[in-house]
């Protein structure tokens, strides 16, 4: 027997009305309310939420293109049976306590189809309102303006979910490794499978191999630390990284991942590898698929608790991998540093023009000062004829919005500008391409993304 504290209340007798002029509503008061409902839909166990899941209901609230179904209470007979309680008068004073069938009064909350969808309603409006900077009394709420961004992302990740339940699966299961060490997160990290299918193209060597490419990894709540520190955004897997992944299944060729442009020893550095999924995939692609049979893949990030997540995911993968990722840590501002590291699989570094063939990274740049360490790093890294693959996400709403054109800033187009990297080249876009958002991937404040190809020019 384990007495909640607080107790759990029904969404529908706890959320705080979002009605009027809101002026008695305070973030306090919110952030009670979301912590209320990610204990009931989102505990550390059993169940686990998927992240990285498009939402667009905000949006569409505002453009007034989306129309909530009425809340209706679902009868006993059927998909999901009531629960059996009046939902105003419920609180759980202990999430063990079970029924004649078995079933826990949290269980039975969590399944309640008029709780959900009242929860489903609430979260919209919330975000919708939230989301609007043009509403004054709703901005008022918030302590700052980075206060307000995490708030909302929060509530996104709870209502993307709720929208859906089919993505949960029973194979899915709390993570017990990677947040118990140096860096811990929480443990607010969960494992689940991502899946890419193989195009024609990238299946035509080895067209015996299983047509889709699983990884499993540990995936986690950015900004879930309880501490200050807001760096930690690498244990949550971005819209990006699975954009990338699957383009590179879809064209391999496009990205120079074959043996017409690679060698048999190509040396791939993914820079901000967070939890590791693009990493992941190229160590099943090329030497599975595309007859690269020694790649050395290095996965790099810098916050502790997303390298100790890293490893975690590495180390889960050792039995589907075809070739090994090596976790590093690396600081951008000094990539130097790396020639003193023992567990850098590298060859030794001579200045700039590294030792990369290439290097990849996604959703990386959230301000122009990481775009300027970025060049200096990939600088250092990548050697003569080198590739870097660089895709953007562009936010054009919120307090990244600023950053957007970050990139171009510190990279310029190929036949602008004489700034040299190396005394002789710089390192430039030598091509750029938009690519919209993809239905079921990313997070609502993602607007669209940008592929950079950035080479010595």
């Amino acid at each position: 027997m384990r007495p909640t504290s607080p107790p759990l209340l029904p969404p529908s007798a706890s959320l705080p009305p979002l009605r009027g002029n809101g002026g008695s509503l305070k973030e306090s008061a919110i952030l009670k309310a979301l912590g209320n409902l990610f204990s009931i839909y989102y505990p550390p166990s059993p169940t686990t939420i998927p992240k990285s899941i498009l939402y667009e209901a905000a949006a569409n609230i505002k453009s007034k293109a989306y129309k909530m179904p009425a809340i209706s209470r679902v009868a006993a007979s059927s998909q999901i049976p009531d629960s059996g309680y009046s939902s105003p008068g419920y609180v759980s004073e202990n999430e063990d306590d079970e029924d004649d069938d078995g079933e826990s009064e949290l269980e039975l909350l969590r399944r309640d189809e008029f709780e959900r969808s009242f929860t489903t309603r609430w979260l919209e409006k919330f975000i919708a309102r939230a989301s609007d900077e043009g509403d004054e009394v709703m901005m008022a709420i918030f302590e700052s303006e980075e206060s307000r961004t995490r708030v909302v992302e929060r509530a996104a990740d709870l209502l993307t979910a709720l929208l859906n339940p089919e993505l949960l699966t029973e194979e899915q299961s709390p993570s017990t490794g990677p947040g118990d060490g140096d860096g811990d997160i929480n443990g607010d990290l969960f494992c689940r499978e991502m899946k890419f299918d193989l195009s024609e193209e990238a299946m035509q060597q080895r067209p015996d191999q299983e047509k889709t490419i699983a990884i499993k990894i540990n995936d986690g709540l950015a900004g879930s630390s309880s501490s200050a520190d807001h760096t930690d955004v690498g244990v949550q897997t971005w819209g990006a990284s699975i954009v990338m992944c699957q383009m590179m299944c879809d064209a391999p060729s496009r990205f120079g991942l074959d043996r017409g442009q690679l060698d048999d020893s190509p040396r791939i550095v993914e820079l901000g590898a967070g939890t590791g999924v693009v990493s992941l995939v190229m160590a099943q692609l090329l030497p599975r698929y595309l007859g690269v049979q020694n790649p050395t893949l290095v996965a790099t990030d810098y916050h502790p608790g997303v390298m100790t997540n890293l490893r975690g995911n590495i180390a889960m993968n050792e039995d589907y991998t075809a070739a090994p990722v090596h976790a590093c840590t690396l600081d951008w501002a000094h990539p130097e540093l790396l020639e003193q590291q023992m567990d850098w699989p590298l060859d030794q570094m001579h200045g700039y023009g590294g030792c990369a063939d290439m290097l990849v990274a996604t959703d990386v740049v959230y301000e122009k000062e990481h775009a300027a360490l970025l060049r200096g790093c990939a600088a250092r890294l990548l050697a003569p004829g080198g590739t870097f693959w660089l895709l953007q996400t562009v936010r054009s709403n919120g307090r990244f919005g600023e950053y957007a054109d970050a990139v171009e800033s510190a990279f310029p187009m190929a036949g602008v500008g004489e700034l040299q990297d190396d005394g002789k080249n710089s390192l430039k876009i030598l091509e750029a391409e938009r690519l919209e958002k993809r239905s079921g991937v990313g997070r609502g404040d993602e607007t669209f993304y940008r592929l950079f190809r950035i080479g010595w020019a």
